[in-house]
C-alpha cells in the first residue's frame, strides 16, 4: 500500500496564497500556465453556492407560509455535540461529529475572513495530530484527545513571509512513545523545525532555523513527507530539495539540500562516462503542482511531479542521491480521453483549458491525475454571457518507460463558477484503501469517487468529494452549508475505512461502508442517490447545527431526479419510518409530514432542479401535498366534530368499510392507521361518504339537515383544501394549468358533489327549512366546488383533446354541454335560498356573464331604474365592459326587453354601437340607427331584413321606413348613390304584386255564404281559380300551400310568388305570367340553377295556357282571324311586355325547346326543402307531363310567328 502524501498546494494557486476577493465572475490571476496557452493561469476555487443551477419557478412567500419549513442557517457548534450526532446518512455513508476543535483555534477562525487572510490545515492520522496555520501563526492539537476532553492547543510563530502566505507544514512522527516534531516553510524558503510540539507550550521558543537555497523569484510550492526521516519541497521553477532528519547529541536537526545526482566512486559513470552522458535527462524548468510517492524500486522509490503539462519520474536512492528517470509531455495525451468524455463531444478546435492540479499512485502502481478544465455550457449569467465555469474530472493513467496511457476518465461531481462566497483553495487528492476510493477536498465541498464496482457520494460540507470510476456512476459529495464556513484538511484512516475532515467549525467522520458501495447498480443507483440526497436533507438538513447543506450533484440525471423525488414523497405520504418518526399523536405527525414534504419542493427549488422535473413529476409532487394537507384539514374537522359530544361520524363509518375492503381492518386504530397509511388513497373515501348519506336519507328522509351538513362538510374539507392548497402554492411547484387528470376532479368526484347537491337542494327548499338550517349544509361552498371541479375537468379534456387522446372529445362535449345546463340552476338556487351574494361572487369570478346578466334581471326590468340591481348592472358594465354589455343585450333581445336596452343609449350608446356591429340585428339595429341619425344605416338593415320578412305588412312596412330613411340621407348627402332607391320600389313593387294577388284570390270567396276555416277558404280558391290543376296534384298541392300562407298575410319569396302567378288560371289575367318573369329576373338572391329551373317551369305554364291546335286550325280562316288568335295568345301578352326589357338574364325569355327541361331532383330539395322522396318524383312526373304536352304542340313556327307579330304591333 502506498503511502499516504499530504502535498501541499502549488506556489501559484495554494491554500496559504493571499488571494483577492473575487468580484462578479472574473477569476483571480494565477500564475501556472494551461495546457495549449501561454495566457496567465488563474485560481479555480469552490463553487458558487447558487452554480449550476437551473432558473426555477418559486414563490418563497408561499413555501415559507404554508408549509413552514425551517429553511435553518449554519452556526458554529459552540453547543456541546455528542460523540456520533449524525449529520448525513446514506446507505454507502456516514458522516457524524467527531471533535471541537481547541477554544483558541475556535477564537481565530471565527472572525476570519478567508478571502483577505491566508489559512491552511491538515489531518495526520498516523500522528492524531491536527494543525491550522495562519501566516503568522500555527495552531496544533491532538485530535483524538478532543473527543473526550478540550484539547491542548501548542502554538508556533510561523516563519516570516512577505507575501503573508500560510507556510507549508508537516508533521515528524516518532511513534507512539513521544509527541510528534513540527516542520513549517514558508514560500520564501525559511525552514523552522521544532523537534517536539512541545515546544509549542511556551510559545514555540526555541525551534530550529534554515533556508532553501531558491533563486531570485522563486518560490517554494508544496511539503510532502516521504518517510519518518526525509521530507521533499517543491518550487515554482520545477525544483526539488531533500529535507533529512538528522540526530546529533541526542537532538535533531533538518538539513537540506537540492536534488543531486549519485557521485559515489562506485557509480557506474566513472567507468561508463559517455555512455551514462548520453542517457542522462534534464528536468525543464516550471512550476511543480503537486508531487506523490509512488512504489519502492531496486535503489529506493520512486517520486511523480506534476509540473505544468508535464509528468516527471525521480528515482529517491536509499543511499541519498536522486535522478530523474523519466519526463512525459501528458497533457497531449489526456485532452482527447477528455474530449471525449464530453457529451456532447466539442468540436475539437474548442479550447478546453486543461490544468493538471494533483496527483496520486494507487495500490496497482497507476497513477491518479486530477485535471480542470472548462465548462462548456450555454447557461447564461450575468449580462446575458456565457456564465464560466471550471469542471473536474479525474484521470487513470498507466505509465511505463516512454509510454503513457490514459485507462478512464472519471467525471467528479463538483463544478467551479467563481462565485463571490468560493474560499479560495486549490484542490487536493488522496486516496483510501489504495485507490478503492478517491477523495477530493475542494473548499466547500469533499467529493468521493470509487474505483471499478464502487461508488461516488457527494455531501455539503466545504468541500469532500467521492466519485466512482468510469463504470460506475454512483457519484455524491459533502458541501459546507455556511459561506463562512470552509475546509481546512481531509485525513484518510485506512485500516477502518474513515475519513477526517476538519472544518473551519469542527471535524467530522466519515464511514464508508464498503460492501454497501460495492452493491451499487448503475441503472437503479442514480435514483436511488437523489433520494437519498433529499431524504437526508430532510432529516439532517434542517438543523442549525449541522454544517452541511444537501445538494444535487452537477450534471444531474432528469429521470432519477424525477424518480426519486417522487419516491420520497411518496415514502412521506405512507409515513414511512425511515423518513417519518413514529408519533402517536396525529395531529403533531401529519404536521411532520407536511413540513417534509414542502421542505422536499423547497430543497428541489434552491437546487435549481426544478426546471429538470416534467410537468407530469411536478403535478404528481403537488398531488401528494394536497392530500396530505387535506388530510390534516379533515383530522382537525372530525376532532372538532367530536369534541362537541357527537358520538357517531359519518366518516368514522366510511373509514371503518375503505379500511376493512382493503385489507386493513386489522389495525386497533383504523382511523389513525388510515390517516398514517392511506392518505393517497384520500379521494377513495368519498365514495363511502356518498354511500352512507343516501342510505340513511333513504332510511330517514327528515334526517337530511342533521346528516348533509357532516357529509358536506366532509367532501368539501377535501376537495376544497386540495383546490386552495394546490392554487397557492402553484408557483412553488411550478405547476402549469390545466392540470393533466387532477384527482379533484374525476369524474366520479364531480358525480358525488352533483348528487350531494341535489340532496341539499331537495332538502333545504322543502318545508320547514329555516335559514339557520340551510346555512349548515354549505350550499355555497357546495355550488362553489362544483364550479370549480367542472371547470378544471373541462380545462383537462380540452388539453387532452387537443392532444388527440382517444375517446375524450365526445366526453368534452357532453361535460361542456352539461355544465352550460346546470350553471343556471346552481347559481339560481343560491339566489331562492338566501345566497344572492354568493351567486354573484360566483358568476364573477368565472366569468359566466350570461348567468350573470339573467341575474342582475330576475326582478323589475323596466324601467332600468325600478330594477334592484340597476346599480349592479351599471358597476359590471363599468368593470367588464364589452364582455358584459354583449350578454346584457342578448337577454334584453332574447326576452323582448327592447325598451331596457335602448333606455341606456344616452349612457352606453357605443356599447351598443359595438355590440350592433358583431351582432348582427337588422331587425333591431335600425331603431338605434335611425336615434342616432345614421339613416344610411338604418335604410340597409331595413333593406335587409325585409327579404326576410315573414308576414307582407311587416315587410311593407320596413321597406316603407327604409325607403324614407334613404330619402333622407339622399337628401343630407347630395352625393350619395341612388340605387338603393331602386332596391326599395322593387321590393314595395313586390308588395303590391302580393297584394292584388291575394285580393283576386279572395274574390273567390265572394260566393261562400258560411264562415270557413282557413284551410277551407285555400281549399275553395284552388278549385275556383287553378281548375287546370285538377289532373296534377303534386301541383296543386303546392298552389293550394301557397294560397294558404297568403290567406294568412305572409311574404312569399319571389321564387314562391312567381309559382302563385304562373299556376292559377290567368284566365283573365295573362299579364301575371310577366309579372313572375319580371320578379324571378329581380330575384338576385337566389341561385342560377334554381331561377333557370323557375324560368322553365313558368314558360312552360306560358305555353301550355293556349289550345294551339285550335289556333293553328287554318281551315276556312283567314290570315287576319288567324293572326288575330296569336295576338289573344298569353304568348303574346308576355313576348310584347318581356321582348323589349332592357335587363334580360338567361332563361327569361325561352323558345319552345328551351324550356322543355324539367327540374333535378337537387333543385327540387332546394326549392321545396320539406317535400319527401315520393313527393318529389310525383312532382316530377308531373312536370314531364308538362314537357311533353309543350313537346307535342311542336311552337317553334307558333313562337317565331308570335315575335314577329309582337315586333309589327311596335313597329305599327
Amino acid at each position: 500500500m502506498a503511502v499516504p502524501t499530504f502535498s501541499g498546494s502549488p506556489a501559484p494557486r495554494r491554500t496559504n496564497r493571499t488571494a483577492p476577493r473575487p468580484s462578479g465572475f472574473s477569476p483571480p490571476p494565477r500564475r501556472a500556465p494551461r495546457v495549449g496557452s501561454s495566457k496567465p493561469a488563474s485560481r479555480f476555487a469552490t463553487p458558487h453556492r447558487g452554480g449550476e443551477r437551473l432558473s426555477s419557478i418559486r414563490d418563497d412567500a408561499s413555501v415559507a407560509s404554508a408549509m413552514d419549513v425551517d429553511g435553518g442557517g449554519f452556526v458554529h457548534p459552540d453547543r456541546a455535540l455528542k460523540a456520533d450526532t449524525l449529520f448525513a446518512k446514506s446507505d454507502e455513508l456516514h458522516v457524524s461529529f467527531h471533535a471541537h476543535l481547541p477554544p483558541e483555534v475556535k477564537q481565530v477562525l471565527r472572525a476570519a475572513d478567508f478571502f483577505r487572510d491566508a489559512y491552511t490545515g491538515d489531518i495526520d492520522t498516523m500522528t492524531g495530530f491536527a494543525l491550522v496555520a495562519t501566516s503568522q501563526t500555527c495552531f496544533v492539537w491532538q485530535h483524538s484527545q478532543a473527543l473526550s476532553s478540550v484539547p491542548t492547543c501548542y502554538i508556533f510563530p510561523c516563519p516570516v513571509d512577505r507575501s503573508q502566505t500560510a507556510p507549508f507544514h508537516a508533521f515528524v512522527p516518532y511513534g507512539v512513545s513521544r509527541e510528534p516534531g513540527l516542520v513549517l516553510v514558508s514560500s520564501s524558503g525559511e525552514i523552522r523545525f521544532w523537534d517536539s510540539i512541545s515546544i509549542g507550550l511556551a510559545g514555540g521558543e526555541p525551534f530550529s532555523r534554515s533556508q532553501l537555497e531558491l533563486e531570485a523569484g522563486e518560490t517554494a510550492s508544496s511539503l510532502s513527507r516521504s518517510d519518518l526521516q526525509t521530507y521533499i519541497s517543491s518550487t515554482s521553477k520545477g525544483r526539488l530539495f531533500r529535507l533529512t532528519l538528522t540526530s546529533t547529541g541526542g537532538k535533531y536537526h533538518l538539513v537540506s539540500r537540492l536534488f543531486s545526482r549519485p557521485q559515489s566512486s562506485l557509480s557506474l559513470s566513472r567507468f561508463l562516462p559517455s555512455l551514462w552522458s548520453s542517457q542522462i535527462l534534464q528536468p525543464e524548468a516550471g512550476n511543480i503542482t503537486a508531487i506523490a510517492l509512488g512504489e519502492q524500486n531496486s535503489v529506493g522509490r520512486d517520486l511523480w511531479a506534476l509540473v505544468d503539462s508535464r509528468l516527471q519520474k525521480w528515482n529517491l536512492a536509499t543511499e541519498g542521491w536522486e535522478e530523474i528517470a523519466q519526463e512525459e509531455e501528458i497533457a497531449a495525451i489526456i485532452l482527447p480521453s477528455i474530449r471525449g468524455s464530453l457529451n456532447p463531444v466539442p468540436d475539437e478546435n474548442a479550447y478546453l483549458d486543461l490544468e493538471l492540479l494533483d496527483i496520486a499512485v494507487e495500490s496497482t502502481g497507476k497513477l491518479l491525475i486530477l485535471t480542470s478544465y472548462s465548462g462548456t455550457t450555454d447557461d447564461l449569467g450575468v449580462g446575458n454571457e456565457p456564465t464560466p465555469r471550471r469542471i473536474y474530472a479525474l484521470v487513470r493513467l498507466t505509465v511505463s518507460t516512454g509510454f503513457a496511457n490514459v485507462d478512464d476518465v472519471t467525471a467528479v461531481p463538483y463544478q467551479s463558477t467563481f462565485g463571490a462566497s468560493e474560499a479560495p483553495m486549490h484542490p487536493q487528492l488522496q486516496l483510501v484503501e489504495g485507490g478503492q476510493l478517491a477523495v477530493v477536498q475542494f473548499g466547500d465541498a469533499v467529493t468521493i469517487c470509487a474505483r471499478g464496482r464502487a461508488f461516488q457520494p457527494f455531501w455539503p460540507l466545504s468541500s469532500l468529494t467521492l466519485v466512482a470510476h468510469a463504470d460506475n456512476d454512483y457519484k455524491d459529495r459533502v458541501e459546507l452549508k455556511s459561506p463562512t464556513d470552509r475546509t481546512l484538511g481531509v485525513g484518510v484512516v485506512d485500516d477502518q475505512s474513515e475519513i477526517l475532515i476538519m472544518t473551519s467549525g469542527l471535524m467530522m467522520k466519515v464511514t464508508v461502508d464498503f460492501e454497501e458501495v460495492s452493491k451499487f447498480d448503475p441503472e437503479t443507483g442514480q435514483s436511488k442517490l437523489i433520494k437519498s440526497i433529499m431524504t437526508q436533507a430532510i432529516l439532517y438538513g434542517s438543523h442549525p447545527e449541522n454544517p452541511l447543506r444537501f445538494t444535487f450533484p452537477p450534471e444531474i440525471d432528469e429521470d432519477s431526479l424525477m424518480t426519486g423525488a417522487e419516491q420520497l414523497s411518496r415514502a412521506i405520504l405512507e409515513s414511512d419510518h425511515e423518513v417519518v418518526r413514529p408519533n402517536n399523536d396525529l395531529t403533531s405527525q401529519m404536521i411532520g409530514r407536511k413540513e417534509r414534504l414542502g421542505f422536499l419542493i423547497k430543497f428541489v427549488n434552491e437546487n435549481g432542479a426544478l426546471g429538470k422535473t416534467s410537468q407530469r413529476c411536478r403535478q404528481q409532487l403537488a398531488a401528494d401535498a394536497e392530500k396530505l394537507y387535506a388530510a390534516q384539514q379533515l383530522w382537525l374537522y372530525l376532532n372538532e366534530f367530536l369534541s362537541h359530544g357527537n358520538t357517531y361520524s359519518v366518516l368514522n363509518e366510511a373509514v371503518y368499510q375503505y379500511m376493512n375492503d382493503v385489507n386493513e381492518g386489522h389495525h386497533e386504530d383504523f382511523m389513525r392507521a388510515y390517516f398514517r397509511l392511506r392518505v393517497n388513497d384520500l379521494g377513495k373515501i368519498l365514495p363511502y361518504v356518498l354511500s352512507i348519506a343516501a342510505r340513511q336519507l333513504g332510511e330517514n328522509p327528515g334526517s337530511a339537515l342533521t346528516v348533509l351538513p357532516e357529509v358536506n362538510s366532509i367532501v368539501l374539507t377535501v376537495i376544497t383544501s386540495a383546490l386552495e392548497y394546490r392554487d397557492y402554492n402553484r408557483g412553488v411547484y411550478g405547476l402549469e394549468f390545466p392540470l393533466v387528470r387532477p384527482w379533484t376532479s374525476k369524474a366520479d368526484v364531480i358525480d358525488i358533489l352533483l348528487q350531494l347537491f341535489a340532496f341539499t337542494t331537495n332538502a333545504v327548499e322543502g318545508e320547514g327549512a329555516s335559514h339557520d338550517d340551510v346555512a349548515k349544509t354549505r350550499l355555497p361552498e357546495l355550488v362553489s366546488t362544483i364550479f370549480a371541479c367542472m371547470t378544471e375537468r373541462i380545462g383537462w379534456l380540452k388539453l387532452a383533446a387537443a392532444e388527440n387522446e382517444l375517446g375524450l372529445e365526445r366526453e368534452l362535449t357532453a361535460m361542456e354541454e352539461q355544465f352550460q345546463q346546470l350553471r343556471p340552476e346552481l347559481l339560481d338556487s343560491l339566489r331562492v335560498n338566501g345566497f344572492a351574494d354568493s351567486a354573484f361572487k360566483l358568476a364573477e369570478q368565472y366569468h359566466d356573464f350570461r348567468n350573470l346578466v339573467s341575474l342582475c334581471n330576475k326582478d323589475t326590468v323596466y324601467p332600468p331604474e325600478q330594477n334592484p340591481n340597476a346599480l349592479s348592472i351599471q358597476a359590471y358594465i363599468e368593470r367588464f365592459q364589452d364582455e358584459f354589455t354583449d350578454e346584457l343585450y342578448k337577454w334584453y333581445i332574447e326576452h323582448g326587453e327592447l325598451r331596457a336596452m335602448f333606455a341606456q343609449e344616452d349612457t352606453y350608446s357605443d356599447y351598443i354601437d359595438r355590440f350592433f356591429t358583431k351582432h348582427w340585428h337588422p331587425s333591431i339595429s335600425w331603431i338605434h340607427d335611425l336615434r342616432q341619425n345614421r339613416y344610411d344605416a338604418a335604410a340597409e338593415s331595413l333593406l335587409s331584413e325585409s327579404h326576410s320578412a315573414g308576414e307582407l305588412t311587416s315587410k311593407q312596412l320596413m321597406l316603407s321606413i327604409g325607403k324614407l330613411s334613404h330619402l333622407a340621407q339622399l337628401q343630407e348627402d347630395d352625393g350619395a348613390e341612388a340605387t338603393m332607391l331602386d332596391e326599395f320600389h322593387d321590393g314595395l313593387d313586390f308588395v303590391s304584386v302580393q297584394e292584388t294577388l291575394t285580393g283576386e284570390l279572395k274574390s273567390a270567396l265572394a260566393s261562400v255564404r258560411i264562415k270557413q276555416t282557413l284551410d277551407a277558404q285555400a281549399e275553395t280558391i284552388t278549385a275556383e281559380m287553378a281548375s287546370k290543376l285538377a289532373d296534377k296534384p303534386q301541383l296543386r298541392h303546392i298552389f293550394k300551400g301557397l294560397v294558404h300562407s297568403l290567406l294568412q298575410g305572409k311574404a312569399l319569396s319571389m321564387e314562391e310568388l312567381a309559382d302563385a302567378l304562373s299556376l292559377k288560371d290567368n284566365t283573365s289575367h295573362v299579364e301575371d305570367y310577366a309579372t313572375a318573369l319580371h320578379l324571378l329576373s329581380r330575384a338576385s338572391n337566389l341561385p342560377e340553377a334554381r331561377r333557370l329551373a323557375a324560368f322553365k317551369n313558368v314558360w312552360r305554364r306560358i305555353y301550355l295556357h293556349d289550345d294551339w291546335n285550335f289556333i293553328r286550325h287554318t281551315s276556312g280562316v283567314t290570315d287576319a282571324e288567324l293572326n288575330e288568335r296569336y295576338r289573344n295568345s298569353a304568348l303574346f301578352a308576355v313576348l310584347a311586355q318581356t321582348q323589349f326589357k332592357l335587363h334580360q338574364p338567361a332563361g327569361y325569355i325561352l323558345m319552345p325547346s328551351e324550356s322543355l327541361l324539367v327540374p333535378t331532383d337537387e333543385e327540387i330539395v332546394s326549392h321545396w326543402p320539406g317535400m319527401s322522396a315520393e313527393e318529389r318524383e310525383a312532382l316530377v312526373s308531373e312536370f314531364l307531363v308538362e314537357s311533353s304536352q309543350v313537346q307535342n304542340y311542336d311552337l317553334a313556327d307558333v313562337f317565331a310567328r308570335t315575335r314577329e307579330l309582337v315586333m309589327e304591333s311596335v313597329v305599327g
